[in-house]
């Protein structure tokens, strides 16, 4: 086998059902170390679109005299999904609802099996996050929910599972963004708490996954000024080093989220940050667009990172692509009892809290809002997922509005809203209507509850299609509700 350089501790993304020639060359040559997929990139069509795509990568490494390459999703759960055509499973606050640590390590085992069978072995997943903070835009219905020993009981896990099927667990987001007010996709975010209180909230869930048995963990493009005043996470050797290595004793392979992120690159320059990271203590930097910016990154790691460095981060890359770099079976695998499972998982997971709930035999039904429409094709259509679910159990006994309209008739009204606290408009809507409301379905966040105390609720913390058909059985009277909320609503 060839030996691997610095190009090794650059992952890329594409755009596009095919890897492009570039990509493909690049890999030959062993400038690009491992490959991300997207739903939002085009990568992601159909399982046999992916798996040719997958041979394709694969072989262009073996061309070089390289093993295969790692390959990364985000399989989550819930609004964070890749690859629709398998078996699409609720939230990991659907999870947190229903509190099984056995329950989530069967799926994070199924959903490991999975990406397997089309040749991928790394999945960026669990959420370490404790979601402390209602108004959180980017983790809520991400996180297992806001409680640090229930979390890290739940991602401890998911990591269990997830290795065991031989899939790398990525726990995320280091050292916590359930804090956060705002999403480092889009802006710098800063998380102010004190040293103590990121000690027994924030790293307890990191510390289990540690100890789980994690083979990679993720940062956060997040300034923590109580653990270093000056950089953000993803650029602190305070933090990457000190905390994470020697304190915790991480010593798996450590990862960034896209380096394309604002969080980032609002502190720190594209030409500078690869190195920066890299000396920092980063073996894996995601550069997710642009082949010329994938090339000039594993350039700078070759010419600006000490040797020594790049050496350490080397002894890690090269395990962890030898035992996570795969050729893609020729075997398609049954899917069905995955399907089985997320079902399972709804349907315990649907969580009704306030007031008793109405008996329905008839009902009308708005829609406070327009969800936001994930890139996964299967996923594209919740309301009218939503709708074909109620029509099966009630016929002509419901009628439905959209945007806030209500529906004409003297039948229940069920307000249907998603992410509502995060939405002005569908707010002011939920608000007006709540007094003439019979019920409120909270479809993705559970703190909308908030906004309308008083009407009973059901929570499904995500449009999935298994968590909204569950959630019609529940209004149809077919099965009661049997979560409970992970995080605090009062």
């Amino acid at each position: 086998m060839t030996a691997l350089g610095p190009g090794a501790l650059v992952w890329a993304g594409f755009d596009g059902a095919q890897a492009p020639g570039a990509l493909l060359d690049a890999i030959r040559s062993g400038q690009i170390g491992g490959v991300l997929l997207f739903a939002l990139r085009g990568n992601i069509r159909s399982g046999e679109q992916v798996r040719a795509m997958l041979r394709e990568i694969q072989a262009a490494a073996l061309a070089g005299g390289y093993p295969p390459v790692p390959v990364g999703v985000d399989q989550e759960g819930g609004s964070v999904v890749r690859l629709g055509y398998r078996a699409v499973f609720p939230s990991a606050m659907a999870l947190g609802a229903i509190g099984d640590v056995a329950l989530v390590e069967r799926v994070a085992r199924t959903v490991a099996e999975g990406l397997r069978a089309d040749g991928i072995a790394v999945n960026h997943a669990p959420v370490c996050d404790v979601n402390v903070e209602p108004r959180n835009p980017v983790i809520n219905t991400r996180s297992f929910g806001d409680d640090p020993a229930s979390v890290a009981q739940l991602a401890a896990a998911w990591v269990r599972g997830s290795e065991g099927a031989g899939v790398a667990a990525t726990p995320k987001h280091f050292p916590g963004h359930g804090a956060s007010d705002v999403d480092s996709h889009f802006t710098t975010v800063d998380v102010k708490a004190d040293r103590a209180t990121l000690e027994a909230r924030d790293l307890v869930p990191f510390r289990a996954a540690i100890a789980a048995g994690a083979s990679s963990v993720m940062t956060a493009h997040i300034r923590y000024p109580a653990l270093d005043d000056e950089s953000i996470a993803t650029l602190s050797p305070l933090i990457l080093t000190k905390l994470l290595r020697d304190e915790l004793g991480f010593t798996g392979l450590l990862m960034t989220d896209s380096l394309d992120m604002s969080g980032l690159t609002q502190v720190e320059t594209q030409d500078a940050v690869v190195a920066r990271a890299v000396r920092a203590g980063i073996d894996a930097v995601m550069v997710t667009t642009g082949i010329d910016l994938q090339l000039a990154a594993s350039e700078r790691i070759a010419t600006q990172v000490p040797a020594p460095r790049v050496l350490e981060a080397l002894r890690r890359a090269g395990p962890f692509r030898r035992r996570f770099g795969l050729m893609v079976p020729e075997q398609e695998s049954d899917d069905g009892p995955a399907r089985a499972l997320a079902a399972e998982v709804a349907r315990r997971s649907i969580t009704h809290v306030g007031p008793l709930l109405p008996r329905l035999d008839r009902l009308r039904v708005t829609f406070l809002g327009l969800p936001r429409l994930s890139p996964v094709e299967e996923l594209r259509d919740p309301l009218g997922a939503f709708e074909a679910a109620l029509r099966e159990r009630f016929g002509d006994r419901v009628v439905f509005g959209h945007e806030g309209q209500v529906p004409d008739g003297d039948a229940p009204l069920v307000l249907c809203s998603s992410s509502a606290a995060f939405d002005p408009e569908q707010t002011a809507r939920l608000c007006a209507l709540a007094p003439r409301a019979a019920l409120l379905c909270a479809m993705r966040s559970p703190y909308d509850v908030l906004l309308a105390p008083e009407l009973p609720a059901l929570l499904s913390y995500g449009e999935v299609p298994v968590s909204l058909e569950a959630l019609a059985a529940v209004l149809a009277g077919e099965r009661a509700p049997e979560g409970r909320p992970p995080v605090r609503l009062s």
